[in-house]
């Protein structure tokens, strides 16, 4: 099963694991840290952890690897996203408008949400929000998503119905989330802004 390497890297290393396994996870969104957190709570119920230990170290890790991604976006710029042809310009630029008006909320949300995590970063680099705002909220919404998935790992194992069934249920959450937030992007207010920035 999928939980296998987490229970022998969380069996040899403890917290350490989640701490450098949540670090890699908050720069390239890898390893699944939904899996990771279950499996932890699940261990936690035996006795082998304690869940508030593994939250905040998973949450300070998280918090380490999207700061990497968020230095790396911000010293690079738009450019170095575009170069690769995998976001078009125009939207990012709308992403990070969006992100202007709507930073702080969105940030602390999107880290809430499978899928849409793992980019949170992006905008907050490319519009150069502060770091002593970027970082707490971060750290706050990475410690509320572990202890989620370590609740449900505690109370209700890790069998592969507990993963398949919650997935579900998130996917769900993040496609309504994304579908407001990219309906935002689109309206006539942000249009207009970027319009209104390549008349200058």
């Amino acid at each position: 099963m999928f939980a296998v390497p987490f229970e022998s890297i969380l069996g040899a290393l403890g917290y350490a694991g989640v701490f450098l396994l949540m670090i890699v996870n908050g720069f390239i969104s890898f390893p699944s840290s939904q899996i990771l957190y279950i499996v932890a709570g699940y261990f936690a119920s035996l006795g082998h952890l304690n869940i508030i230990a593994v939250s905040v170290v998973g949450a300070l890790g998280n918090t380490i690897g999207n700061i990497i991604l968020y230095e790396v976006v911000r010293a690079y710029g738009l450019g170095y996203i575009t170069k690769w042809a995998m976001f078009p310009e125009r939207e990012v630029k709308k992403v990070v408008f969006a992100f202007r008006r709507r930073g702080a909320w969105f940030l602390f949300l999107a880290k809430m949400l499978p899928a849409i995590k793992v980019f949170a970063p992006i905008p907050a680099g490319l519009s150069r929000m502060h770091r002593a705002l970027f970082v707490p909220i971060i750290f706050v919404s990475s410690l509320l998503w572990s202890l989620i998935f370590l609740a449900i790992g505690y109370f209700f194992g890790k069998t592969e119905d507990v993963f398949g069934a919650y997935a579900l249920v998130l996917s769900l959450i993040a496609l309504v989330v994304v579908g407001i937030f990219y309906k935002y992007m689109n309206s006539k207010e942000v249009i207009e802004a970027l319009e209104k920035e390549s008349r200058h």
